[in-house]
């Protein structure tokens, strides 16, 4: 089936060598190797089951493409290439979606931060990437999976789950419950800001974790994974980012005590993050964006939940309580965030300067 796909891309290619690439869980992600070809290649089968239009990345990918033609930056996004057909979509005899984009050579991926300047590094690349598209229009995007980061939605699918359980998961997320419905009205006011336009919708990449910055070196050069690029606001990318690289703790850690905002890698992520938008930035994103840490995780928290609740039918699970324990990781870094309130606000507003 690969063959296939190959060839629709390198007709008159004979060999080739390919290998499993990266550790993600939606689409199946391949370094394909020509010989006599230095240069490697990324061979990508899209997941139609998660992404139900395919043809809607490869339109964002192009429009990003052409937004940065001729610019010669820091940084860079993965460039999508059209098989022998001018086609950038194969499909295989299955009827599964392929895609072909260049291999950023002598790169690599991070799971977690170790140091400083990586916290840093990883902030200027999103930084680079919403200051590079500022000037695009949202309206003009397509959301690839509609509600992604919508608070509303997410909120009504844990009602939803809290209404339909009958089980004593019920009785034992009680405390869970407890703590996020005690935030579900203050949180919303930013859903609020957005639908009012008092915080601009953007184009943003929805996805802003650690593992979808490539180094090279000691500096970060690419933002990759774009299939969630879409419309969404600055507070998402930043929030988001925060709340994945700066947890001290892995997303299913037992000993809540070990689970905490690290305020250093908060510290360089952000000072990073804003010498690349303080020029697009508007007051009420900065007035707001200490609490995008906390919008983010709360989200997160309130999806691992109902999914418990509703018998972990989403997310794969290593054991029965494996649900719980993410929802109460995101619960006590939620508390955390809140305690550094005011030194994220502080270093937020310096970073401005």
């Amino acid at each position: 089936m690969i063959d296939e796909v190959v060839h629709a891309y390198f007709p008159d290619s004979a060999k080739y060598g390919i290998e499993p690439l990266g550790n993600g869980h939606i689409n199946e992600t391949y370094k394909l190797s020509l010989t006599g070809n230095p240069l490697p290649f990324v061979l990508q089968r899209i997941n139609a089951n998660v992404f139900r239009n395919p043809q809607i990345l490869v339109n964002t990918h192009l429009k990003l493409q052409n937004a940065l033609l001729g610019e010669k930056g820091d940084f860079e996004i993965p460039r999508i290439i059209p098989n022998h057909m001018g086609e950038y979509l194969t499909t295989d005899r299955m009827g599964n979606p392929w895609r072909l984009t260049n291999f950023i050579v002598n790169s690599y991926t991070l799971e977690v931060v170790e140091h400083p300047w990586q916290a840093k590094q990883a902030g200027m690349a999103y930084g680079w990437f919403a200051g590079s598209f500022s000037g695009l229009e949202a309206a003009d995007f397509e959301e690839p999976i509609k509600d992604f980061h919508s608070l509303p939605f997410r909120v009504n699918q844990l009602h939803d789950a809290i209404e339909k359980c009958k089980t004593d998961r019920l009785k034992t997320a009680k405390a869970l419950i407890a703590f996020y419905g005690a935030r579900e009205s203050e949180l919303g006011e930013i859903g609020h800001l957005v639908v009012s336009g008092r915080i601009p919708t953007r184009v943003v990449h929805n996805d802003t974790k650690i593992n979808n910055v490539l180094f090279r070196g000691d500096r970060a050069v690419s933002v990759i994974d774009l299939d969630t690029v879409g419309p969404g606001t600055l507070l998402y990318d930043f929030g988001d980012a925060i709340r994945t690289l700066g947890n001290e703790a892995p997303e299913d850690e037992r000993d809540m005590d070990k689970v905490s905002l690290n305020i250093n890698w908060f510290l360089e992520f952000t000072r990073g993050y804003m010498s690349r938008v303080k020029k697009i930035i508007s007051p009420s994103e900065v007035e707001n964006l200490h609490l995008a840490p906390v919008l983010m995780t709360y989200i997160m928290g309130i999806r691992f939940l109902a999914d418990y609740l509703a018998g972990d039918k989403y997310y794969r699970i290593a054991s029965p309580e494996h649900n719980f324990v993410r929802s109460s990781v995101q619960m006590a870094l939620i508390e955390s965030m809140e305690k550094n309130t005011g030194k994220m606000k502080t270093i937020i507003e310096e970073s401005l300067h």
